[in-house]
């Protein structure tokens, strides 16, 4: 998937196998494999926004060399140290 978009996967294998487990018991908790970077709501809506690769990967790669949690980085550009969180309003929504 991340060669399709033009990205390549972070090379750091021990956070690979930690996403790896993590995407696996998010997918077996919630029936869907949410990015283990980001709090499952409740509101399949909202988390649908989070599944990884998130919505937000693509602009965060294309800006911060990056996605937030680090998993996918861009060919291109070298990756900040940090990303803001685009999906933080949706934590705070009653």
């Amino acid at each position: 998937m991340a060669e399709k978009r033009g990205w390549r996967v972070n090379p750091d294998r021990e956070l690979l196998l930690d996403f790896a487990k993590a995407l696996i018991q998010n997918k077996e908790q919630y029936g869907i494999a949410t990015c283990p970077c980001r709090l499952v709501t409740g509101k399949k809506e909202v988390d649908r926004l989070i599944i990884c690769p998130c919505v937000y990967a693509e602009d965060d790669i294309r800006e911060y060399g990056r996605c937030y949690c680090g998993l996918y980085l861009s060919r291109e550009k070298e990756p900040a140290d940090s990303v803001p969180d685009r999906h933080a309003k949706y934590y705070l929504e009653v």
